[in-house]
C-alpha cells in the first residue's frame, strides 16, 4: 500500500495536536494505486479532498482559522485578554510562536497533497467516462486552487508542490507568488469548464464556486504591483498592464456568474434577513461554495465535535463578565436554544457605527437580543442581586414581582440608542448601552452585539450545550459577495457607473423598505471597502480584503485604536510558526520576513 500523505514538518505536529489529534484515523492513506485508479477509488480520493477543510479549517478542529482570516483587521477587537488571541488580534508580542496561524497552515497543506493525489490518477481511472472523470478532477482543481491561494495570501511564496508527498521533506523550497497564481490560475480554468453545473452529492463543488474563485483571484494576483510588499511576500510585481487584465477577468467572471447566476444554481435573496435565517443553512440559495458539517455523528471525521467556527465572536459565555443572567443557560432543549460561545473577538465600534439606521443588516447579520429560557422562582424567571450587579441596575427589583420574566421574554438587549439610567432602572429585561462597552477604546467589554452569520438554532446538535458546537454548514463564498466583487472590479477599471449599480443592488437589498434610499452616488478605496465588511462581515475573508486593497495602515488607524499602533508591514504576510520552522533544515530561509 503506497501512501500519499502530506510530508513536510507539518504533518508530524498535525498529527500531535492533542485534541485535534489526527492518528485515530489515517485517511490520507484511505487505498492503494489499484483500487484509485477503479471508478470506486478515484471518487473516494476526490471525497477525501474535502477532508481537511472539514476537520482541520473549517469548524472540527479549534477553528483559529476565523483569526487567520478575519483577525488582526480594522472590524474586530480582543475582549479575551488572554495569551494567542490577544498577540493575534491586537499585534502585541506578535511572532512566530502564535500558534493562531498553524492549524489553518497544516490543514490547507492537507487539502492541498489529496488534490495533489486526485489531480495525478485521474489519467489512470477506468470504467468511467472521461467527461465523469473530468467532472470529478474539476472537484480536486478547484479544491487545490482554493488551499494554495489561501496559503499563498496569508503565508506568501511558500512550499508549492503539485504532486502527491510519499516521503518526509525537512528542506522547503520557496516558490514565488507568482508561480503559485500560475497553478492557481490553470486549476480554476479547469474547474470553470468541467465542474458540473448541480451535484448529486451535496456539498460538493459546482462551477459557480470556480467562477466565483477565480474572480476572487485575479483581483488579488492584480495588486500584486507594489515593489515593498512584493518583496515582502515573495513576489515578482506585475506591471500596471497585466493589472488590469486581470481586473478584466476578474469582472468577467464575477459578472458571467451574476448573469447567469439561475443556470449556475445560485440565487440572491431579495430580503437580507432570509440570508442567514434560522433554517436557511442547510438549503441556502446564496451559498456558491459550503464546508459540511453532519447531524449524523458517523458522518463528522470528529464524531460529535461538530462546527464551532461561530463561537469566538459569540458574546453569551454564561459567566458574568458578559452577557449572562442567572435566567438564561447553555440549552439545546429549550425555547429559545442557547449554546455558549467563547467572547473573544467583538466587532470594533466605528464599524458597527457604518450601519446606517435603514442598513437592515445589523439586525440580520448580528444578536442583540438574547431570552429567558431558565425559571429560576415558579415558573418565570425573578433578578438577583448579582444580576443587576453584572448590568448596573437598581436592586429594588430583586422581589419585585413587576419585573419577573417569563420564559421566552427578552433578558438582555444590547441598543445603539442610548438609554439613561432611570430608563434602564424602569424596563423589565436588562439594557446595555453598544456605547458603554468601548468606553475604554483599546480595552473593550464583553456586552457586544454578535454576529450570528454561523450560529443557526436550527442546526444545533450534541447533548451538551456548553460545548458549543452546531450541525450548521461553514458558507464560504456566497452570491452577495460576487456582487461586491464586480463592483470592485469596475472601479479598479475606471467604470465607477457600473461599480455603483452593483453596489447598490447589495445596499438596497439590505436597505429597510428597498426604497433606494441607501443608494449610493459616488465611489473610492473606502466606500468598497465599508461595503465588504457590511455585507461580508465573518465570512473568512476580511483579512484578505485589506491586504489585497493595501489598506492594513489606514483602516487599522481609522477603526481600531487597539491594535493600529502594534501593525508593521512584515505582517503583510503571517508568520510561520515555530512548530513547523523548528522540523526543517533551513528555518531561516523559509521564515517570512520580520518573523
Amino acid at each position: 500500500m503506497k501512501k500519499y500523505i502530506f510530508l513536510t514538518a507539518a504533518l508530524a505536529s498535525m498529527m500531535s495536536m492533542g485534541s485535534c489529534s489526527l492518528d485515530e484515523n489515517n485517511y490520507s492513506a484511505i487505498s492503494t494505486d489499484e483500487e484509485w485508479s477503479t471508478a470506486a477509488g478515484f471518487e473516494k480520493l476526490v471525497n477525501s479532498c474535502y477532508m481537511g477543510l472539514i476537520r482541520v479549517v473549517y469548524g472540527q478542529a479549534e477553528d483559529t482559522y476565523i483569526i487567520g482570516s478575519e483577525g488582526g483587521t480594522d472590524i474586530w477587537q480582543d475582549v479575551s485578554n488572554s495569551g494567542n488571541w490577544r498577540k493575534a488580534l491586537t499585534y502585541e508580542g506578535f511572532d512566530a510562536s502564535v500558534s493562531m496561524f498553524l492549524e489553518a497552515y497544516q490543514g490547507f497543506y492537507y487539502t492541498l497533497n489529496e488534490a495533489n493525489a486526485a489531480i495525478q490518477y485521474a489519467d489512470k481511472v477506468t470504467g468511467l467516462s472521461q467527461d465523469a472523470i473530468n467532472a470529478l478532477a474539476a472537484e480536486a482543481h478547484f479544491l487545490r486552487a482554493h488551499a494554495l491561494y489561501s496559503i499563498v495570501e496569508q503565508y506568501g511564496g511558500k512550499y508549492l508542490a503539485t504532486e502527491p508527498t510519499s516521503s518526509a521533506i525537512v528542506s522547503l523550497s520557496c516558490s514565488t507568488v507568482n508561480e503559485f497564481y500560475d497553478v492557481i490560475f490553470a486549476d480554476l480554468e479547469f474547474a470553470m469548464q468541467y465542474l458540473p453545473v448541480t451535484q448529486d452529492v451535496y456539498g460538493h463543488v459546482t462551477r459557480a464556486a470556480a467562477y466565483h474563485q477565480y474572480a476572487k483571484c485575479c483581483l488579488s494576483y492584480a495588486s500584486y504591483t507594489d515593489a515593498e510588499i512584493c518583496a515582502i511576500c515573495n513576489a515578482n510585481p506585475i506591471s500596471a498592464g497585466e493589472a488590469q487584465s486581470y481586473y478584466t477577468k476578474a469582472k468577467e467572471a464575477a459578472e458571467y456568474l451574476i448573469n447567469n447566476a439561475s443556470m449556475l444554481g445560485v440565487e440572491l435573496y431579495p430580503d437580507i434577513e432570509d440570508v442567514f435565517r434560522d433554517g436557511n443553512n442547510k438549503t441556502n440559495k446564496e451559498a456558491i461554495f459550503r464546508v459540511c458539517h453532519s447531524t449524523i455523528q458517523a458522518l463528522n471525521p470528529r464524531g460529535n465535535y461538530y462546527n464551532r467556527a461561530w463561537k469566538h465572536y459569540c458574546a453569551y459565555n454564561n459567566n458574568n463578565n458578559g452577557i449572562y443572567l442567572e435566567g438564561m443557560i447553555p440549552s439545546y432543549t429549550t425555547t429559545p436554544k442557547l449554546a455558549k460561545g467563547n467572547c473573544y473577538m467583538c466587532p470594533s465600534k466605528k464599524f458597527i457605527d457604518l450601519y446606517g439606521e435603514k442598513d437592515g443588516r445589523y439586525e440580520a447579520f448580528f444578536t442583540t437580543a438574547w431570552y429567558v429560557n431558565n425559571a429560576n422562582s415558579g415558573d418565570h424567571y425573578a433578578w438577583t442581586s448579582a444580576d443587576c450587579k453584572i448590568y448596573g441596575l437598581d436592586d429594588s427589583r430583586v422581589g419585585n414581582a413587576a419585573y419577573n420574566l417569563a420564559l421566552g421574554d427578552t433578558a438582555v438587549f444590547i441598543s445603539r440608542k442610548t438609554f439613561t439610567q432611570a430608563e434602564k432602572d424602569a424596563c423589565r429585561y436588562a439594557i446595555f448601552n453598544v456605547e458603554d462597552n468601548y468606553t475604554d477604546a483599546k480595552q473593550p467589554r464583553k456586552f457586544f452585539p454578535s454576529c450570528r452569520k454561523g450560529n443557526d438554532p436550527s442546526d444545533y446538535a450534541g447533548s451538551n450545550a456548553s460545548k458549543p458546537y452546531t450541525s450548521g454548514d461553514c458558507i464560504i463564498y456566497r452570491l452577495g459577495e460576487t456582487y461586491l466583487m464586480a463592483a470592485e472590479a469596475c472601479w479598479r477599471l475606471g467604470d465607477d457607473s457600473n461599480a455603483l449599480k452593483y453596489l447598490n443592488v447589495i445596499r438596497n437589498r439590505a436597505c429597510i423598505g428597498h426604497d433606494h434610499s441607501m443608494d449610493l452616488t459616488a465611489i473610492n478605496q473606502d466606500v468598497l471597502l465599508d461595503e465588504y465588511a457590511l455585507e461580508m462581515v465573518g465570512e473568512w475573508n476580511r483579512w484578505f480584503t485589506l491586504k489585497r486593497f493595501r489598506a492594513f495602515e489606514s483602516r487599522l488607524a481609522a477603526f481600531n485604536p487597539q491594535n493600529s499602533g502594534n501593525w508593521k508591514k512584515s505582517y503583510y504576510v503571517r508568520p510561520i510558526n515555530t512548530t513547523e520552522i523548528l522540523n526543517l533544515l533551513n528555518p531561516e530561509e523559509y521564515q517570512n520576513t520580520g518573523y
